[in-house]
């Protein structure tokens, strides 16, 4: 094993992990690291599914219990008509509509999508759309709604369509859309983070494709690219445990100047 190699690979995982949580793109990072580390070249794709796997694992770990609580309950809100159980029914219902747009976009338009991430100016500017998003968080007072509703469904749902470019934050415009229709901080993140479930894992469904190519890739690539998954589980785990325990839309500000910074380097090497 090469390990200025495999330290590529887990400097890859680790940014991946933080970069999905917080509100910083891991799309637009991962397009820049693999152009700075001369890695992927030719199987981003394939790295791609281990990576998101990660984290859409990590997700699904943190929130098990609601996850299981809002399948539960809406079966047995439609075989038992059971009112206990109303809240997970349309929790259910809010979470499978909120993705519609998203689900939409990236399918009609996978191939336009997929060619921009090797586009680093506009990665770059997707990075200072993110920062522009962030700068305007504080003046998103004033949230009153403490339950998801149809208002906050069709504006996150809609705004999350757009988290699908490169650069731009999914869980940064997500949780935007949400605030800007009236809902809390706390159910805000909730809500988004719930919402990136179904997306990433049909994600998932439809690269399953591409697990053919482990076939003719070199075993110490995989090894490589399991390092990377190992290392985008720990990192987005705790990435969440800062974000639910730690983070306040106050300090969006240093998220945005950081973006700032890494979007105008990220033009600059587009055009050198």
């Amino acid at each position: 094993m090469d390990w200025i190699i495999a330290l590529k690979y887990l400097l890859l995982g680790f940014v991946q992990g933080l970069a999905e949580i917080l509100p910083i793109s891991s799309s637009g990072h991962l397009a820049l690291l693999q152009y700075l580390l001369n890695v992927n070249t030719d199987q981003e794709a394939l790295f791609a599914i281990f990576v998101h796997f990660a984290s859409l694992l990590a997700l699904s770990i943190f929130f098990f219990k609601t996850i299981v609580s809002i399948i539960k309950g809406f079966f047995i809100s439609i075989f038992k008509q059971d009112p206990r159980y109303k809240n997970e029914f349309w929790m259910g219902i809010y979470i499978v509509v909120a993705s519609i747009p998203a689900a939409l976009i990236g399918f009609l338009l996978e191939d336009l999508v997929a060619g921009l991430f090797g586009d680093l100016l506009f990665v770059g500017i997707g990075f200072l759309v993110t920062a522009t998003i962030l700068f305007l968080w504080p003046l998103i007072g004033n949230n009153q709604d403490e339950t998801v509703s149809w208002k906050h469904v069709l504006t996150a749902g809609l705004f999350q369509a757009i988290g699908i470019l490169p650069g731009v934050s999914r869980s940064g415009i997500t949780i935007t859309g949400a605030k800007l229709s009236g809902l809390k901080e706390e159910p805000a993140k909730k809500f988004a983070f719930l919402l990136f479930i179904p997306i990433a894992l049909g994600s998932f469904v439809l690269s399953l494709g591409d697990i053919s190519l482990i076939v003719d890739t070199e075993t110490s690539l995989l090894v490589y690219f399991s390092l990377a998954m190992v290392a985008a589980f720990i990192f987005t785990y705790l990435a969440l445990l800062f974000i639910f325990k730690k983070f306040h839309y106050s300090q969006a500000k240093y998220f945005a100047i950081y973006l700032v910074a890494i979007g105008t380097l990220t033009i600059i090497l587009s055009f050198i």
